[in-house]
């Protein structure tokens, strides 16, 4: 059995809620900075309730749900948002940087590097931008 099997991969753009794991922080220029995880908490959601959405200003992650996802492509078994964001007119980079869960991830395990050239400037509201677009 592999170790990193398709039940196992960590969605790149989950949303901010207990249990989630935050692995980015958006700065100032609009890039996103991967940390080491952390684990968000109730009290974490509370101190951050009242302004602009979690999703706007970091990055999270969680178990891949596959089907139970809008982004999800039946016919295909993927994730259809990995393209979309590789698709984007944004600068994109061209060496690989930090991304602590990138062993994990549903993107990379797809599509290899080039999911990631885009992935730093990628975040949720984004998202919801390109489903929006269709």
């Amino acid at each position: 059995m592999e170790a990193n099997s398709n039940t196992s991969k960590k969605c790149p753009s989950y949303i901010g809620k207990v249990g989630a794991q935050l692995f980015g922080v958006v700065s100032k220029d609009g890039k996103v900075r991967f940390i080491t995880p952390l684990t968000v908490t109730e009290d974490f959601i509370d101190q951050n309730r009242d302004k602009k959405n979690l999703e706007q200003r970091f990055r999270f992650t969680g178990k891949c749900v596959e089907g139970g996802c809008a982004q999800w492509d039946k016919e295909e078994s993927r994730c259809t948002l990995s393209r979309k964001v590789q698709n984007l007119d944004n600068h994109k980079e061209t060496e690989l940087f930090f991304c602590p869960i990138r062993s994990q991830c549903r993107w990379f395990s797809q599509d290899g590097k080039e999911a990631c050239f885009s992935c730093n400037e990628v975040t949720r509201n984004m998202e919801e931008l390109l489903l929006n677009a269709q």
